[in-house]
């Protein structure tokens, strides 16, 4: 083992043949004197008081391109006063390089190519070599050089619903708490109803009222309703998510769409939402909270013939209790939509369905991937096999075209984080996890739904509870493919 030193780490290592020195001790002392020695601040003001010059650098983790070249944004509040700016590769062999004042500018653009024997993650340096030859801190970045599908960049950019607290720092487009009566809800479930119209279907909902407590979260104030619904043309996500309106009844206060307790039956909640055969469909399971947990009654379809302005229930489509599809999430490519569904609730593996647009009132024509045999059957959710294994939990899907995959993120209580699996094929293999929100980042962590303009490029954008049960916000994350 090769102990490497740096500022900002005490001690990263890197295994070679996978031996050991028998004097780690003495080593660690040793090394623990280089660091002190090398800790050493230089003069950062000139012989006439003002400042060196000092670099910045735009991001930490960074991934080759498809060419094998990392790019690296590096700024400079001056230059005048450099003699070079040094780069060394920590963990990679032996690699130095000067790049003299004369090639510099203050935005300058660092390419640094990855060779085939670099390891999958190693460290770049930089510094500054002043005239006066003293040097700047070292600034480290992480070059990441492994195969698969990373996540970068993930950051919460707008709320969604509700009012926003003092500590926020991202904007709120739609007030819904002062416009429509929305001062807390959850889930948030988005799909293309006409071409650049967009509907999201929110669950249980509370008034203007609403208290958000991240410290003892969970429903509060007047107004409760099991499920309202918002639309929204947005294009330009990065602004956020901007309502055109939410559906109301003759007033401001948003409506329950999908009869629930209201009308004098259980709770009902959506899961899934699609566009099939000239109308739109939720996907809803209906339940009552008990003391000991949660009771399922069933899952089921509700329909709208007039752009999701009143909703009717489909008698022609039900999941039992105990079904695989008691949760859900619709995707359409290739004249069919996939379903992708759960038992009830969020703590067993993911199955697969897909049906005809035209036979979405049609269960018996449903088709279920039966991946032992690599068919699929027709009529019996029985047939399907487990598609995702693990703790699958709410969850959304859909195809990637810039990067040729599929991409489904959900809940993972398992993994106790948002998780997130690609697969060129929807029948699978499935990849690995890769952790895509953390709760250590951002606390409460259900409900990640993507939104549909998640379908090109190499950006997401989801929809996702945190701090709240009932407080939903925008989130923005860049992935790289590698494969």
């Amino acid at each position: 083992m090769i102990y490497i030193i740096n500022e900002m780490n005490f001690v990263d290592f890197l295994v070679l043949d996978k031996k050991y020195f028998k004097c780690k001790k003495l080593m660690l002392y040793l090394l623990f004197l280089l660091l002190i020695s090398c800790n050493k601040k230089e003069n950062i003001k000139t012989q006439d008081g003002t400042p060196k010059s000092q670099l910045r650098i735009t991001g930490n983790n960074f991934f080759p391109d498809g060419s094998g070249f990392v790019s690296i944004e590096i700024i400079f509040d001056k230059i005048d006063d450099i003699d070079y700016l040094l780069i060394q590769k920590s963990g990679s062999g032996i690699f130095s390089q000067k790049i003299q004042k004369s090639e510099l500018t203050l935005n300058y653009n660092y390419r640094c190519e990855v060779k085939p024997g670099d390891p999958e993650l190693f460290e770049l340096v930089f510094s500054i070599s002043y005239f006066d030859r003293t040097k700047s801190e070292n600034k480290f970045v992480s070059i990441i050089n492994k195969r698969g599908l990373f996540v970068k960049d993930l950051k919460r950019i707008a709320r969604v619903t509700g009012s926003s607290l003092a500590s926020e720092d991202f904007s709120n487009p739609n007030n819904t708490a002062s416009r429509w009566d929305v001062g807390g809800t959850d889930l948030g479930i988005i799909w293309e109803m006409n071409p650049g119209k967009y509907g999201i279907f929110f669950g249980d909902t509370f008034g203007r009222d609403f208290k958000p407590n991240a410290k003892n979260p969970g429903p509060n104030g007047g107004n409760w309703r099991s499920n309202v619904l918002g639309f929204s043309h947005s294009k330009n996500l990065d602004s956020g998510i901007v309502f055109t309106n939410m559906a109301t009844e003759g007033g401001s206060s948003a409506i329950e769409m999908i009869a629930g307790r209201k009308a004098g039956l259980p709770t009902s909640i959506p899961t899934a939402a699609v566009r099939a055969n000239g109308k739109d469909y939720v996907h809803y399971f209906n339940t009552d909270p008990i003391l000991a947990g949660v009771k399922f009654y069933y899952s089921g379809l509700y329909k709208s013939d007039d752009d999701g302005q009143h909703w009717s229930k489909v008698e022609t489509v039900l999941f039992p209790a105990d079904s695989r599809f008691a949760l859900a999430g619709y995707y359409k490519k290739d004249g069919y939509v996939y379903m992708i569904g759960t038992p009830a609730y969020r703590d067993k593996p993911a199955y697969l369905a897909r049906f005809r647009e035209s036979d979405i009132e049609i269960q018996n024509n449903y088709e279920y991937w039966n991946g032992d045999s690599g068919i699929w059957m027709k009529g019996n959710e029985n047939n399907a096999s487990v598609l995702i294994p693990g703790t699958v939990g709410e969850l959304s899907f859909l195809f990637n075209e810039t990067i040729g995959k599929w991409i489904i993120v959900y809940g993972d209580i398992g993994h106790g984080f948002v998780s997130l699996r690609t697969a060129k094929e929807i029948t699978g293999t499935w990849s690995e996890v890769v952790k895509l929100v953390s709760p250590d980042d951002y606390p409460m962590h259900y409900g990640p739904y993507l939104h549909p303009l998640s379908a090109k490029g190499n950006i997401l954008y989801l929809i996702y509870l945190c701090g709240s049960h009932t407080m939903c916000f925008l989130m923005r994350a860049e992935i790289v493919d590698r494969d």
